[in-house]
């Protein structure tokens, strides 16, 4: 049903269908409720991070000799990346096959993808026993389809700030309030770092049982020491050192996964090394996050990132900055960018950091050049369009180029299968 026919297929969904459990509760119904059966999981909530640290989590327990299964949303180039089983992404027979068995009991609901997909990795989860089960929120927390799990051993909260505010309105506080949703008072959590008055909101209105809580800037913290990072706790100092995971916001989110473990051996869940922790963290990949491609071409160095809201392009400035202030050269930026998401705050970091900005619109799903224009006028950043991306596009710089391709997950998805 998918193959090479993914776009088709997700068609056959709806969208924006209001903020709601029923229609996953009625999916699950229909194929017994697996989720009930599902034991040991992780549930990830958060605006930025999400993917990574359930990534380090994962790379940690399989160093432990632990089967996993995951769930993680959206993928860069196959559906298949969304799901693993036993520490593997699922085969596109299996896939093919529960997606099927699935849609005979979907086809005549009003139900979104993102549902759909939720309960074909909780029917498979429950098909194939794991010791630890992993899940990502696709998007808020309270009503995302993920919510249905009913016992959870932990809940994470990523670092929260302004996304999806056509959905999730433009309040951080209702914000918040939708994050918090996936955990309550009697649920092991633990917090990432957040702005003070998110914190303060987190642990006076959720989490004020301190017994069920793991809080950044209270239990734990990232130290930087020279040029090394460490997570530390009252009784734990554990070395971050990663090749793969580029930048000081990954090394926020690999203390997240580390005080994420800790506390779930606190709490009597699990049992780790030191040694086991610092190896599962130095191996952790995760495709396209700040990483380099290899693109044939001496003279450009490519970088891919699915950074798509106003914090994570902070964050990757930042990054880029500093690779520019060690070697110069040429900075081209080249991004797409969904509609609902604010064009100005998003494009606004990378402002006196690029020399060329281009901007090529994917599908009608994506702002156009025109909207693009409009919405950075009064700004120093001037933008190009470009209408085909290719190869080209990289390999014809004859001259030393460091190029950023990111914005939107389907934009990094064409750059990393073409390269």
């Amino acid at each position: 049903m998918l193959k090479n026919n993914f776009n088709q297929f997700h068609k056959q969904f709806s969208e924006n269908l209001p903020r709601s459990l029923e229609r996953t509760i009625n999916l699950l119904n229909e194929i017994g409720n697996p989720q009930n059966e599902i034991k040991n999981i992780i549930h990830i909530a958060g605006t930025n991070g999400k993917g990574s640290i359930l990534s380090y989590i994962k790379s940690c327990l399989t160093m432990n000799n632990l089967k996993v299964n995951a769930f993680t949303s959206p993928h860069l180039v196959q559906i298949n990346e969304r799901i693993l089983i036993n520490n593997k992404i699922i085969e596109d027979e299996l896939l093919d096959k529960t997606i099927n068995r699935l849609f005979q009991y979907s086809k005549n609901m009003n139900i979104a993808f993102f549902e759909f997909i939720t309960g074909c990795a909780l029917y498979l989860f429950n098909q194939n026993k794991a010791d630890w089960n992993l899940f990502e929120v696709g998007m808020g927390g309270q009503f995302d389809a993920t919510n249905i799990l009913p016992q959870k051993d932990l809940a994470i909260i990523a670092p929260i700030s302004y996304d999806h505010e056509d959905f999730l309105g433009d309040d951080i506080i209702e914000i918040t309030k939708e994050k918090m949703g996936i955990t309550n008072n009697e649920t092991y959590t633990v917090v990432g770092k957040q702005p003070k008055n998110i914190t303060d909101f987190i642990l006076k209105n959720f989490l004020y049982n301190k017994e069920k809580r793991f809080v950044y800037g209270l239990d734990w913290t990232m130290t930087k020491k020279k040029e090394l990072f460490y997570y530390e706790d009252n009784d734990a100092s554990i070395r971050i050192n990663n090749p793969f995971m580029i930048g000081e916001h990954q090394k926020m989110n690999a203390a997240l996964s580390i005080a994420s473990l800790r506390f779930l051996e606190r709490s009597n869940k699990i049992n780790f090394s030191k040694n086991i922790i610092e190896k599962g963290i130095s191996k952790t990949k995760w495709h396209g996050r700040l990483e380099k491609i290899n693109c044939d071409n001496n003279l450009s160095e490519l970088w891919i990132d699915s950074c798509h809201n106003p914090s994570g392009t902070k964050a990757i400035a930042c990054e880029m900055k500093k690779m520019n202030s060690k070697k110069q050269k040429k900075m081209n930026l080249i991004f797409s960018l969904k509609k609902g998401k604010k064009i100005r705050d998003f494009i606004t970091p990378f402002e006196g950091i690029f020399d060329e900005i281009k901007y090529i619109c994917i599908n009608d799903k994506h702002y156009s050049f025109n909207e693009i224009k409009k919405n950075t006028n009064g700004t120093n950043i001037n933008i190009r369009e470009v209408r085909e991306f290719d190869k080209t596009l990289i390999l014809k710089n004859n001259h030393p180029s460091r190029i950023l391709i990111c914005g939107s997950m389907q934009l990094v998805g064409k750059a990393i299968s073409i390269f």
